[in-house]
């Protein structure tokens, strides 16, 4: 009875004492996931040869370190990022191009919570010049979204997320799950590929039409000239008399008129006259 009664209160106990925290992201899929029993990645040769060193592919959720506080880079040394240093996922920090990474389709992320509590998350993403096949540094992440305390939908917890619009190609996304109400936080690894952004077509500018061509000057009649311009007439019809022309008189024809030769004879006597006169004058001037 009394062995009743204590086991009893030890289950009760047991049960009265928090369960820890369990997750990891699941889209796009962390290295642990996507080792994990049932997944395509499963048969890659990095996650054969991680689970060869030890991996427990089945807890994939559970890559943890208590009462780290936000110390991570103190607590997590270079080159065991995707392990967070623990030696049984040793094999996740395995430098290897050949890690089955998740074309990025979306920025929408999914992080499954097996065991859910609160808490904050923190995403990082590799610089530009990272490469798989060099161990993963600090040094290497920018951090890019923090997330506290996220609402739980589904038994996930979902996020959209904006990623550096410089970062293309393959890259390596680093999450941080801290909790609230318990001591631990999680790590976990995601290869991507990032599709270059997709630049806005620029319409083609609207042809120009050719500027129309100039009126050609307008032209100025040439002053009219001085000089007379001789009409020729049509010759007179053969039915009009021919117009008979006006005599003229001429001294060598025909002798002069009456009162022609009287003029003459008046100024032929006046001027004997005028010489008589002149005589009888000078004549007279001498006797006196």
């Amino acid at each position: 009875m009394f062995r009743l009664v204590g086991v009893l209160t030890l289950l009760m106990m047991v049960s009265a004492v928090p369960a820890h925290a369990h997750g990891a992201p699941t889209d796009p899929a962390s290295r642990a996931f996507l080792c994990s029993p049932g997944q395509s990645g499963a048969s890659s040769s990095p996650c054969r040869s991680a689970i060869q060193a030890g991996l427990p592919s089945k807890e994939w959720d559970n890559i943890r370190l208590p009462n780290v506080a936000g110390r991570d880079a103190q607590r997590v040394p270079d080159g065991k990022l995707c392990s967070a240093g623990l030696a049984k996922y040793a094999g996740l920090d395995l430098p290897s191009a050949e890690w089955p990474a998740t074309k990025l389709k979306s920025t929408d992320f999914t992080y499954r919570a097996t065991i859910p509590h609160q808490g904050s998350f923190r995403f990082y993403v590799t610089r530009d010049g990272y490469s798989p096949t060099a161990p993963l540094r600090w040094a290497d992440l920018e951090q890019f979204l923090t997330v506290p305390s996220p609402p739980l939908v589904n038994g996930a917890y979902e996020f959209n997320v904006q990623l550096p619009k410089d970062r293309t190609g393959r890259h390596l996304i680093y999450t941080v799950w801290q909790n609230t109400d318990t001591p631990d936080t999680y790590y976990s690894c995601t290869d991507v590929e990032i599709a270059a952004a997709v630049k806005p077509v620029t319409p083609a500018p609207a042809p120009v039409a050719p500027p129309a061509p100039a009126a050609p000057p307008a032209q100025v009649a040439p002053p009219a000239s001085s000089t007379t311009t001789t009409t020729t007439t049509a010759p007179p019809s053969s039915k009009q008399s021919t117009p008979r022309p006006v005599p003229v008189a001429s001294s060598a024809e025909q002798p002069p008129s009456s009162a022609t030769r009287f003029g003459l004879s008046a100024v032929v006597a006046a001027l004997g006259g005028l010489a008589v006169l002149g005589g009888i004058m000078l004549w007279r001037k001498r006797i006196l």
